[in-house]
């Protein structure tokens, strides 16, 4: 679910071009990270078809290398509803952590592209997301803003959430298992998922 998306962000780092040249070239052979601390996926449950909520991981790694590999890690054990029990109850019934700890998103990107933005230009683009969670693998096509904030800082964000389901990463049995223990009457499989990811070549 959370696969969200996540990976949108990568994907984009380098299918984006701009219109002029470049104000300031960034190196090629050069790998970009991702600025955790400047960075958020969110993820939304809805519970009894009419409460929604917000949660987060607050450990993300990604990179893109020079030959376009761009790989994002979400550690699941980082799990952040803003309620105790309740994130550990997704650690343990959900995500099986012990099993399953990391979530991640791949691509392969076409690098040279990256050098055709100018500082302060932003693109859309329609990406397609390899997400692999819980064992299971699905493509997600994410609807993606990139914008280059400095010479070698890109922002990337959904300009719309990604849709995900429990469903596709055998995930509906621990959705059924939070409701029970919850005494809910439903806990929706349905996950929109949005991001807010930082990249940055070091200079």
């Amino acid at each position: 679910m959370q696969r969200l998306i996540l990976s949108g962000a990568v994907l984009a780092l380098s299918a984006c071009g701009g219109g002029g040249a470049p104000e300031v070239s960034v190196d090629p052979s050069a790998a970009w990270q991702l600025a955790e601390d400047a960075s958020r996926l969110a993820f939304v449950s809805i519970k009894a078809d009419e409460f929604a909520e917000t949660h987060t991981f607050t450990s993300l790694d990604g990179s893109v290398n020079a030959e376009g590999r761009a790989i994002v890690t979400i550690d699941l054990n980082t799990v952040e509803t803003n309620v105790d029990i309740r994130n550990e109850r997704m650690r343990q019934m959900l995500f099986e952590v012990a099993q399953f700890p990391e979530a991640t998103i791949s691509a392969d990107i076409p690098m040279d592209s990256l050098t055709q933005m100018d500082i302060g230009t932003r693109t859309r683009l329609d990406l397609p997301l390899n997400v692999n969670l819980h064992g299971l693998e699905a493509v997600f096509d994410a609807d993606i803003y990139v914008t280059r904030i400095a010479a070698r800082k890109v922002l990337v964000e959904t300009a719309s959430p990604v849709l995900t389901t429990a469903y596709d990463f055998g995930l509906e049995s621990g959705v059924e298992a939070l409701r029970d223990v919850a005494g809910l009457p439903r806990i929706s499989p349905a996950v929109p998922v949005t991001v807010s990811f930082v990249f940055e070549q070091p200079s």
